[in-house]
């Protein structure tokens, strides 16, 4: 039932899209999902490779004829200028983009900022342990030592990045 009204949909998304006089680049990822956009730039970098222009039939990566010279298809040279003028326009540090960079920073920094408030809020319970039994006293010092471990390990993480952002020639503005 699911396929039929998913068939039907590709079927009228067809009939719309072929009224349309933009290109429509459609690939398929990593979880087997058919994607459709009409701006090439919409479409990942590790699919470009695949990408096919709507109605194009022709492969999309190059190929080499008989007689040695490498013919490329349509779809296949759009990827290729956009890939192009993409490094040119976005600087890459080590395989990344200034804003990979700063997201993975900022995603430590949380996870630090999250672990020292739930430290700070089991302290806050420690506070008055006259209405507590041992078994939950000892329970939040285990769970804040855990936390305080988890916390050096962050660190240690957050340092590491920054050594690798360091030998990547990453700017200060993405850390």
């Amino acid at each position: 039932m699911m396929q039929k009204v998913s068939m039907c949909t590709l079927l009228l998304l067809g009939i719309f899209v072929g009224t349309v006089g933009a290109e429509t680049y459609t690939w398929v990822d990593s979880s087997g999902t058919v994607n459709f956009t009409e701006d090439i730039s919409q479409v990942p970098k590790k699919y470009l490779k695949k990408v096919r222009v709507r109605g194009d039939v022709s492969p999309v990566i190059s190929d080499v004829t008989e007689n040695g010279a490498e013919s490329v298809s349509p779809a296949s040279a759009g990827a290729k200028a956009l890939e192009q003028s993409s490094q040119k326009k976005e600087v890459l540090y080590g395989n990344k983009s200034g804003n990979s960079w700063k997201v993975d920073f900022a995603t430590l920094r949380s996870e630090i900022s999250s672990t020292d408030d739930q430290i700070a809020e089991l302290h806050s319970r420690l506070g008055d342990t006259s209405k507590m039994s041992r078994t939950d006293y000892l329970s939040i010092q285990s769970s804040i030592k855990n936390l305080q471990f988890h916390r050096g390990e962050l660190e240690k993480k957050l340092r590491s990045l920054n050594d690798e952002a360091s030998r990547a020639g990453v700017p200060s503005e993405f850390r």
